[in-house]
C-alpha cells in the first residue's frame, strides 16, 4: 500500500506539472496590452508593471531556457511532495497503532482469556507495525521480561527503519533546494554579465537588471521549496517520536503480562557471630 500510494501521488504531480505550466502560459497571453496613451501613476517612465511581479511566468521563463538548476528544482519538488503525502498516509494513528486492535488484545491478555494461538492469529490478521511487535513477544511469552524486552527491542528497530523511510529525503532536500537556486542564480549571473560585455549602445542597465533579476528567480524557487520540505520533515519527525512512544508504553504492558514471573529470592543467611565469652569457654 505504500509503495501505490507513492506512485499515485507521484504520477498526480508529473499529470499537474504541464497543465501549470500552460496554464501560466495562457495567463500571460490574456493579459491585455497596456495601452500606450495612459499614463502609469506607479512605475516609471519606460517601465512595465508586468516586468516587476514575480510569479510562474518567470519560472517558466528559466525552465524554457533549459536551466539544470531549475530542472533540478522541479524534480525536488515533485519529491518534496510525493514523499511528505506518503508519509502523512503511512504514519496515520489509525494505521501503525489500530486503537480497536490494542483496546481488543490487551482486554483479552488482562483477563486471561487468550493463549499464544488466538494472539497469533489477532496478531496475523491485523498486521501493522504494533501487531508485529505484540507477535514478537507473543512467541518469547514465558520467559523473563529481560529476555521478552531483548526480542521486541530488536523487532522494534526494524519496524522503525519502514516508518522512517524517506524522511530523511526531505531533510536532505532541504539542505539541497537552496544550493541549487544559489548555483542557478551564481550560473545567471555570468551569462547576465557575458552578454551585457556583448552590449553596444544604450539599454545596458535594463539588459543587467532583466538578467539579475531572472537570475534570482533560482534562489526564491529553492528557499521556497527548502522551506516546505524542512517544515515536512519536522512535522513527520514529531509524529514518528509521538508514535515510538506510545508503542513502547503499549508493548512494556504487554511484556509484564505474559513474561514469567520472577522466582522468589531466599532470605540470605546471615553468619552467627559467637560472642567472646562462649568462645572461652569452649
Amino acid at each position: 500500500m505504500t509503495s501505490r500510494a507513492c506512485r499515485l501521488v507521484f504520477l498526480a504531480m508529473i499529470l499537474a506539472l504541464p497543465s501549470g505550466f500552460a496554464w501560466s502560459q495562457e495567463e500571460g497571453a490574456a493579459k491585455p496590452a497596456p495601452d500606450a496613451t495612459a499614463a502609469a501613476p506607479t512605475a516609471g517612465p519606460g517601465l512595465d508593471e508586468n516586468a516587476l511581479s514575480i510569479g510562474p511566468q518567470r519560472v517558466w521563463d528559466l525552465l524554457k531556457r533549459g536551466d539544470p538548476s531549475m530542472w533540478g528544482l522541479v524534480l525536488c519538488s515533485i519529491i518534496t511532495v510525493t514523499f511528505a503525502l506518503e508519509r502523512v498516509i503511512v504514519l496515520r494513528s489509525s494505521r501503525v497503532i489500530p486503537r480497536g486492535f490494542v483496546d481488543r488484545f490487551l482486554d483479552r491478555l488482562r483477563d486471561g482469556e487468550m493463549d499464544r494461538g488466538k494472539a497469533r492469529e489477532m496478531c496475523r490478521e491485523n498486521r501493522s507495525p504494533i501487531a508485529n511487535l505484540f507477535a514478537v513477544a507473543v512467541n518469547h511469552s514465558g520467559q523473563h521480561a529481560t529476555e521478552i524486552r531483548a526480542a521486541v527491542s530488536e523487532a522494534a528497530q526494524s519496524e522503525l527503519y519502514h516508518l522512517r523511510r524517506r524522511v530523511r529525503a526531505l531533510n536532505g532536500i532541504a539542505t539541497l533546494a537552496p544550493l541549487l537556486g544559489l548555483f542557478g542564480t551564481v550560473i545567471g549571473m555570468i551569462e547576465a554579465f557575458a552578454a551585457l560585455s556583448m552590449q553596444t549602445g544604450g539599454g545596458k542597465t535594463e539588459l543587467l537588471a532583466k538578467g539579475i533579476s531572472l537570475a534570482l528567480v533560482a534562489t526564491a524557487s529553492g528557499l521556497c521549496i527548502a522551506i516546505v520540505a524542512a517544515a515536512s520533515y519536522y512535522f513527520l519527525l514529531g509524529r514518528l517520536d509521538r508514535i515510538v512512544q506510545e508503542m513502547d508504553v503499549l508493548c512494556t504492558e504487554v511484556v509484564d503480562n505474559i513474561a514469567a514471573p520472577r522466582p522468589a529470592e531466599k532470605p540470605a543467611v546471615r553468619p552467627r557471630v559467637v560472642p567472646a565469652r562462649e568462645q572461652a569457654s569452649v
